[in-house]
């Protein structure tokens, strides 16, 4: 007997990361992005293709965003290849001055929001996720086995058999999916970032690539919250900064094209 596409339980495995944590970012952003265990291994052979292309060396880092169309042409292929492929991004951009258990308890309130995103991405679903977190230094070691039980709890409030088998902290070194869901969500941040603060400081290529992937979805800038969607989800929390600036659709448009060196010399005159 044929069951029903919505009944089927899925094995996902998921890689997470953050970005803005620092002292002095008005906001940070979580990220996840969900690979269906079936697709992960051509998931990987694709990232692994991008990375080779760009010139990068060593791992894949928003960090190391900085001075080549190169590095900024990863970000565009890893996003239009994720927005192409079975895969889905979500992620929760904090504003951190409304958020009041920011101010009492930041390693508190930087996993609530952790959990309400693994809730949030894995709910509807009927799947089973394995959770890979880039490694972060925490106050409690056990850290992530506090997520896996507090959000499975959460999904059992739910009309969905969706279960988070594990929640792992990993080395990103190992994980394509880490490094590919760190350059997602380092750009939702910067481009958040600089929704609040038009002139920060910092590299014209991380404002160039930010700038190109929110062409890439069909916006203007990389600054607005989604509605639900099976390729790219940004949640603005808390509630209260939903929908600010605004909320929009994912309209890709990947004829966006990649940034050739002669366009990067002239835009930053070097």
């Amino acid at each position: 007997m044929l069951m029903h596409k919505e009944s089927e339980v899925n094995d996902v495995v998921s890689f997470a990361d953050e970005s803005g944590i620092s002292k002095g970012s008005p906001c940070y952003t979580i990220g996840i992005l969900n690979v269906p265990s079936e697709y992960l291994d051509e998931f990987n052979f694709k990232i692994e293709q991008i990375y080779k292309s760009s010139g990068i060396q060593g791992e894949i880092k928003w960090e190391k965003i900085r001075k080549s169309s190169g590095q900024i042409n990863l970000c565009l292929n890893i996003l239009k290849f994720v927005l192409s492929s079975p895969c889905t991004f979500h992620a929760i951009a904090v504003s951190k001055a409304p958020y009041h258990k920011w101010h009492r308890d930041e390693e508190a309130a930087f996993y609530t929001t952790y959990n309400q995103l693994l809730n949030q991405s894995s709910k509807g679903l009927n799947a089973n996720f394995k959770v890979y977190i880039d490694q972060k230094s925490t106050k409690y070691p056990k850290q992530d086995e506090v997520i896996q039980i507090i959000t499975n709890h959460m999904l059992a409030k739910l009309p969905t058999s969706s279960k988070i088998e594990l929640v792992s902290m990993q080395d990103s070194k190992l994980h394509w999916g880490l490094q590919a869901v760190d350059i997602l969500t380092g750009a939702v941040n910067t481009g958040y970032l600089l929704y609040f603060n038009p002139k920060s400081d910092m590299q014209m290529a991380k404002k160039l690539a930010t700038f190109r992937m929110a062409s890439i979805l069909g916006w203007d800038q990389l600054a607005y919250d989604t509605r639900p969607n099976n390729m790219f989800n940004i949640w603005h929390f808390p509630i209260e900064t939903r929908a600010i600036p605004d909320t929009r659709d994912i309209v890709p448009n990947f004829a966006v094209p990649n940034v050739s060196r002669a366009e990067y010399e002239v835009i930053t005159g070097s």
